[in-house]
């Protein structure tokens, strides 16, 4: 018999035994390639039994696939019923060569209908001989272990197979198998200071990191791979991200390939926590108890798995989010699995590995909670998607493959929504409030009454009127406007959004019902309104907690309870107070005075998400977007929304202050408030901002409307790379003096800045270039644009890795070029025929003074002094200069001969002691996870 009429005439025993489970089964057998991942996710979304059918529909039509299945079947066999290994043992063996089949020998068709129909004897298990009875004996203990063990498996696959969705809409797919993309992760740098949003904070760490290319893709389970410099694999292990960057699904992730068997197979038993369900113990509880209660399956064999630890993983998931304070300074107190503490001070132990050191952790976290660093043998930070993975997230969530190629063009398309789209989550917004803009060509659906989102605040607008709509409209007329939807759930939309505002200036996320019944919400109620989808029920037996699914939504509907509830004059006192802490001037309005109260002012940064969606949910009320929540705002209200811009603009304001206005009046999106407030911006420093593409389209959006020269526009290591450049082009020749130091700039960039010279209306005098790798390519480029230039005056080109080569048109094309009195080009090594082309330019440009060497120009080497000093304690900066290697051209720079002032050359040899010492520092190396 082949293994294809075997698993023909065995298919009702075969469905029988595995429809209960097919998770097991159906993964493996994508993994050795029997079935392809279309055909996979295809089954995926099939009822359990019905993937089991369609995968034996698919299998069973060539003898190769029936073995590969068969084998398949052997490695899998313990997640199902004792027969089927007894059927395998009696069955499965190396295939012999069929027969050839007789000539004109029809075979029956294999349909389902069919197949299924047929009856087999009902398999059995084989009883055990006498003789047998002490080997038998022999396996009891690991059967014993075996079946909890499988039905721990069995439970966590249905509990962790879908990825919670927010909103129930047929386009989307939410299987963790097929939905599921890869994060990236780079070594957690503990030094790294958050001083803003911690949104933003990462955005611009991402910038910075991706430009110098030091990022790498991490599947979830080589978190506790070992070190490749010492080979020791890590105990413990700490994951950071921002809310909603993928932390707990990549921890779904990790249990749920466990519980498949294709992953991390050195652990015999891996549990899970997350910290909102440790939450709610109030009482003293011991490892075992705690371990019990959750997973009572494991009960029995609880205490003989702990005895062997080292076989055991634990996930702790959202440390951030647990109520009671960790203190990792106590003396330490021996405990042991039965010790019953307070839970807090269990978790303390398994971080501190005084409770089962040889057991493994992986504990997740926000940037924004501290836990001493040397606790963990390896710290990891989660950055999110990248553009390829936008791509693959919008080709998972959409089961139409034109609807999802259509919303992944547009995200990309938009500097805005790509900019926000490398969290995970807020990709999800983003896909969940295009899903009814982006209908199927054939979709039966009426069109959607909102246009596509440009900003932030309208992507969560649309998100927002997506779920009320859909919601809303279950008890309403079909065609209702947009207008009678809002006036519907006024009352229960203001008392979430006063619960998220009052919260979020207190720096609260979960709630209990009391909390809900203070703001008049009516836990009962939740299940037939559409707040079921905004908030997530925590529940832990009889206790439940409720909390915004993600802490963007909480300021969403935060700022737009504001914009509702607030008058026009109120309106620039809470501007006033959001962005600078100014107490509002005897008012009477419940929402400013609630805010002096509750509001620390030292966390004014936590506010900057907020004042954003703030300011573009007051378009929306301007243009009526509101209306059924509250009135239109007037048109003389813009006037007095422009004259407080223009103050704020007047003002010395620190750098992160003045990004969050340029990003306000974007989401604002009012083009006369936009060509009121750009006459006041004579000069922007955002030295070392580290600026991500939204930020340049910020900085785009409203110098764009400035019909005056920019004096200034300092964006020195702001790491904004070609992709950043190019969104700022269009700006650039309004700048007298432009800043681009240290910027990831290349060959690209300098073409880009070449077509800025030739522009008729250039106005740049001074451009810094500095520490870019233009390259050779790059400054003749230059060169060339500077022949016809009649505007720049000094050029900084110090190490931009250009050779004798990049020389080589430099004396024709400055030659005749009347107005560059500075060119500084140290740090480049431009040989000998390069240094006598610059001979010959001096001659024909006796007035261009040229700086080729370090020791030609006093306050160079006071610069580069002060440089060096910066480098020691700014990882910004360093990263930048690595990724050009400056300090070592510098070095390489001060060994060439030279003659100068003496003071000149001591100074030169002080800088080179001070590089030389910078660059023989102990390095930390870099973890490569």
């Amino acid at each position: 018999m082949d293994y294809k009429d075997l698993v023909v005439k065995h298919k009702e025993s075969l469905l029988e035994w595995t429809k209960e489970n097919p998770a097991p089964l159906l993964r493996w057998l994508f993994d050795e390639n029997v079935i392809s991942e279309t055909a996979y996710h295809g089954l995926l979304e099939k009822t359990q039994s019905n993937r089991i059918i369609g995968m034996l529909e698919m299998i069973w039509k060539d003898d190769s696939s029936c073995r590969k299945f068969m084998k398949v079947l052997r490695e899998v066999q313990d997640y199902y019923p004792p027969e089927l290994e007894a059927w395998l043992n009696e069955y499965y063996r190396e295939p012999v060569k069929p027969a050839p089949a007789k000539p004109n020998e029809k075979k029956p068709k294999c349909s389902l209908l069919s197949i299924l129909k047929p009856k087999v004897k009902k398999y059995s298990l084989p009883q055990a001989s006498k003789d047998e009875d002490s080997k038998v004996a022999g396996t009891l203990r690991q059967a014993r272990f075996k079946v909890p063990l499988i039905t721990h498996k069995k439970n966590i696959l249905k509990r962790t197979e879908k990825i919670v969705d927010h909103v129930d809409d047929e386009q989307s797919r939410t299987h963790i198998e097929i939905r599921y993309t890869d994060l990236f992760v780079t070594e957690e740098d503990d030094k790294t200071e958050v001083s803003q949003h911690e949104y933003f904070s990462l955005a611009n760490r991402r910038a910075r990191i991706y430009n110098h290319q030091k990022f790498q893709r991490i599947q979830p389970q080589e978190l506790l791979s070992a070190d490749p410099l010492t080979r020791k694999i890590p105990k413990r292990v700490k994951v950071k991200g921002i809310a909603g960057i993928g932390k707990s699904i990549a921890m779904q992730r990790v249990i749920h390939e466990w519980a498949l068997g294709i992953s991390m197979r050195n652990f015999t038993c891996v549990v899970d926590f997350t910290f909102r369900e440790l939450n709610l113990i109030t009482g003293k509880v011991s490892l075992l108890d705690l371990l019990s209660s959750r997973f009572n399956h494991l009960k029995g064999i609880l205490p003989d798995l702990l005895k062997s630890p080292k076989c055991v993983l634990f996930l702790l998931d959202g440390l951030d989010e647990f109520k009671y304070r960790l203190n990792f300074e106590d003396q330490e107190k021996l405990i042991n699995i039965d010790t019953k503490v307070p839970v807090q001070e269990l978790v303390v132990s398994l971080i501190k590995a005084s409770l089962l050191p040889e057991a493994s952790i992986i504990i997740t976290t926000r940037p924004s909670t501290d836990i001493p660093k040397k606790f963990f043998q390896k710290s990891a930070i989660i950055l999110g998607f990248e553009k390829k993975q936008v791509e693959e997230y919008c080709s998972k969530f959409f089961k139409d493959s034109q609807v999802a190629q259509r919303v992944c063009n547009y995200i990309i398309e938009n500097d805005n929504l790509f900019g926000l789209s490398f969290i995970p989550l807020y990709c999800y917004i983003i896909c969940m409030a295009l899903s009814n803009i982006f209908n199927s060509p054939n979709s039966p659906k009426k069109p959607f009454e909102l246009n596509p989102p440009k900003t932030v605040s309208e992507v969560y607008y649309c998100y927002l009127y997506t779920v009320i709509r859909h919601h809303a409209l279950k008890d309403e007329k079909k065609d209702a406007s947009k207008k009678h939807i809002f006036s519907v759930v006024k009352m229960e939309l203001m008392n979430l959004g006063k619960l998220a505002y009052h919260n979020l200036l207190s720096s609260k996320i979960l709630f209990d019902k009391k909390d809900l019944e203070t703001f008049g919400i009516k836990p009962k109620n939740l299940h037939s309104t559409f707040l079921t989808q905004i908030l997530i029920r925590v529940k832990e037996e009889q206790v439940e907690m409720f909390s915004f699914f993600h802490m963007t939504i909480q300021e969403h509907l935060a700022a737009l309870y504001c914009v509702v509830n607030l008058g026009e004059e109120d309106i620039l006192e809470g501007l006033d107070f959001w962005f600078f802490g100014t107490s509002p001037n005897n008012t009477t309005k419940e929402i400013l005075c609630d805010s002096t109260r509750l509001l620390d002012r030292d966390k004014l940064e936590n506010l900057q998400m907020f004042t954003r969606f703030f300011m573009g949910l007051v378009k929306a009320r301007l243009e009526g977007n509101l209306t059924g929540l509250t009135e239109i705002l007037s048109n003389t209200f813009l006037n007095s929304l422009s004259q407080w811009f223009k103050c704020q603009f007047s003002k010395e304001l620190p750098n992160p202050k003045t990004l969050n206005l340029l990003h306000c009046l974007m989401e604002l999106q009012q083009d006369s408030v936009a060509k009121e407030v750009s006459p006041e911006i004579k000069r922007l420093n955002l030295f070392k901002m580290t600026l991500n593409i939204v930020d340049c389209a910020a900085l785009y959006y409203i110098l764009q409307y400035s019909p005056n020269k920019l004096e200034e526009l300092n964006l020195g290591y702001a790491n904004i790379g070609y992709q950043g450049l190019r969104r700022l082009g269009p700006i650039l020749h309004k700048c007298e003096s432009l800043f681009l130091r240290y910027n990831c700039l290349d060959k690209e960039a300098a073409i880009l800045e070449s077509s800025i010279l030739r522009s008729p209306d250039c106005c740049v005098k001074k451009l810094f270039m500095c520490g870019n790798n233009i390259g050779s390519e790059g400054v003749l480029e230059l060169w060339t644009a500077l022949e016809k230039n009649n505007t720049v005056e000094e050029l900084y080109l110090d190490i931009t890795g250009f050779t004798e080569t990049g020389t080589e048109n430099i004396v024709s094309c400055l030659s005749q070029n009347r107005t560059l009195k500075t060119l500084t080009i140290v740090g480049n090594d431009i040989g000998e025929q390069g240094k006598q082309r610059m001979r010959d330019l001096s001659k024909r440009r006796s007035s261009l003074k040229i700086i080729g060497n370090f020791v030609d120009d006093m306050g160079l080497l006071d610069a580069y002094l002060g440089w060096v000093e910066e480098l020691k304690v700014d990882r910004d900066q360093m990263d930048s200069v690595k990724n050009v290697d400056a300090l070592q051209s510098v070095l390489q720079g001060l060994s060439l001969p030279a003659q100068g002032k003496a003071e000149n050359m001591e100074k030169a040899k002080e800088l080179k002691q001070k590089i030389q010492e910078l660059l023989n520092a102990p390095k930390i190396p870099v973890k490569k996870i």
